[in-house]
């Protein structure tokens, strides 16, 4: 039985993660293929967001993927988690 309510996407979930640490910083929302860096992400911003996903995801990640170019935007943060999915 179908109760109506979809499970999200990995990109909704990184995209919820990332717009909830960017409101926490009062930073404005950013779109998928916006650079997080850019955004103003920081590098612990971005250790706290590789944590985050392995959490959201309950996944460890490889530590050859744990890249700048891995986690430079919602896009790439989602390629990866559905390369280990």
């Amino acid at each position: 039985m179908h109760d109506g309510a979809s499970i999200p996407s990995h990109g909704e979930v990184i995209s919820q993660i990332v717009a909830r640490m960017l409101l926490a910083a009062g930073r404005p929302p950013v779109g998928r293929r916006d650079n997080l860096r850019k955004a103003g992400f920081s590098s612990l911003d971005l250790v706290t967001l590789m944590l985050a996903v392995e959490d959201a995801f309950d996944l460890v990640l490889p530590q050859e993927k744990m890249t700048p170019a891995s986690f430079q935007s919602i896009e790439a943060i989602e390629a990866l988690v559905s390369s280990l999915a």
